[in-house]
């Protein structure tokens, strides 16, 4: 008898979540089309803060070609990741083109980023900093796969919109 009200409480439960009725059997269950992203407008995912869009977009190219003019200044900016923390996603960095890469760092491990990101396209903002990294920094950024720390040119990102971005 147990057995019997299990049963009929698992087959009750399982429908619950139906939106619509089921086939009877032998007929096959009406089929709605799949929904198709838009080959024009990716999907896009935001980690950290949401991006003021009132803040000017500002090329990556410019802030490389005068960060001092930049300094402590909080940016809008845009390109294509070139490399991602691969311990933790604490970090990015971030390129216009052929130009040189700009290290990202997750506003203080605040989020992070999809490990799987290298080559798309993000939207970032966040303060530009000057500094040089220290040997012992330096070494930990490069065992996680880091480029661009010879630079003192960061952007400490507070938050950051990648495109198809997986898994958010």
């Amino acid at each position: 008898m147990r057995s019997a009200v299990r049963l009929a409480a698992i087959v009750l439960l399982a429908g619950c979540g139906r939106a619509e009725p089921s086939a009877r059997l032998g007929e096959s269950a009406p089929s709605a089309p799949a929904a198709q992203p838009s080959p024009r407008e990716p999907a896009a995912s935001t980690f950290g803060a949401a991006l003021d869009e009132g803040l000017p977009l500002t090329p990556l190219s410019a802030i490389v070609a005068e960060p001092e003019r930049f300094r402590d200044q909080v940016v809008r900016t845009e390109g294509e990741i070139a490399q991602v923390c691969q311990r933790m996603g604490c970090w990015m960095e971030l390129r216009e083109g052929d130009g040189p890469r700009v290290r990202v760092p997750m506003a203080g491990h605040a989020f992070f980023l999809p490990r799987d990101a290298v080559g798309r396209h993000a939207t970032m903002q966040g303060r530009v900093t000057l500094r040089p990294l220290t040997d012992d920094v330096r070494a930990h950024l490069e065992s996680e796969g880091a480029q661009a720390t010879a630079s003192t040119l960061s952007i400490d990102a507070t938050g950051v919109v990648i495109d198809g971005a997986p898994g958010a």
